[in-house]
């Protein structure tokens, strides 16, 4: 039988995958949309970024709505519409597997995956939380049923299982949740949040590395240059974005300067 580890590395035919962000400018009817930005300009812009990740070696890409705070639970159905164009027309150019996920909507979320050809998801499929967005409340068995309606029941998924800009409404030990999320619900592995200035070996990802070995987990933000090389020895992947823009600015254009950077320092 297939362990979650081994499914993590037959996906992205690496043991510990560089996967860069093509993070989409603020989708129309959000509180950022600029309407003078068009679709075309749009594809064409990430389209350029997308191949710097494939000239540069990384593994896989993720598409991310991160420019659409505030987030909603719900997403309107033009964002799902332009989304899933955008990500159509620039997955043609990529030769490297590339996932999705649509800020905070799972449901969502799983329509674009089954729509674009997406090979993973990630985001906020586990918990309840309050913070910056509100509550955060996830029915993970009404996800995974709607999953299942569309043939996405076995698709994998990166989820959270502490908190994104809030308070977890759970307050079990960290540990019994990587356990016990991972045992009832049907993920590939975990996402968790950045590393502060924390020495690697104080990290959350060291410390359940040490109570098993098992489950992916993926350093999901925060990763940079001068971190990474660290981390390597606790981490099952990482997802980056911000190192990777001009000034390092989330909301900014992809440099390639900083994204060579970045990957030269993770291979080297």
């Amino acid at each position: 039988m297939q362990t979650l580890m081994d499914k993590h590395k037959a996906l992205f035919k690496v043991e510990k995958p560089i996967i860069g962000c093509l993070h989409l400018r603020p989708l129309p009817a959000t509180p950022n949309w600029d309407p003078e930005y068009t679709i075309e300009k749009h594809i064409e812009d990430l389209k350029r970024e997308a191949k710097i990740l494939m000239d540069l070696g990384f593994d896989a890409a993720v598409f991310a709505n991160e420019g659409d705070i505030p987030y909603v639970n719900q997403v309107d159905p033009v964002q799902i519409a332009v989304f899933t164009r955008i990500v159509t027309e620039v997955s043609k150019t990529l030769t490297i597997p590339f996932g999705t996920g649509m800020m905070l909507d799972p449901v969502a979320s799983f329509a674009v995956a089954k729509a674009t050809g997406a090979k993973f998801m990630r985001g906020i499929y586990h918990g309840t939380q309050y913070g910056d967005f509100g509550e955060i409340t996830r029915n993970t068995g009404n996800i995974w049923r709607y999953a299942k309606t569309i043939g996405m029941n076995n698709f994998p998924v990166y989820t959270t299982i502490e908190p994104h800009g809030g308070t977890y409404v759970d307050t079990r030990e960290i540990e019994e949740i990587y356990k016990s999320a991972s045992f009832n619900l049907p993920i590939n592995g975990y996402i968790l949040s950045g590393v502060g200035k924390q020495k690697p070996e104080d990290t959350v990802y060291a410390k359940l590395k040490a109570f098993d070995t098992k489950v992916p987990l993926i350093l999901n933000s925060g990763a940079t240059p001068e971190n990474i090389k660290g981390m390597l020895p606790y981490i099952d992947g990482v997802i980056v974005g911000t190192a990777l823009k001009e000034g390092h600015y989330l909301f900014n254009p992809m440099s390639y300067d900083n994204a060579k950077a970045f990957i030269e320092a993770a291979r080297g």
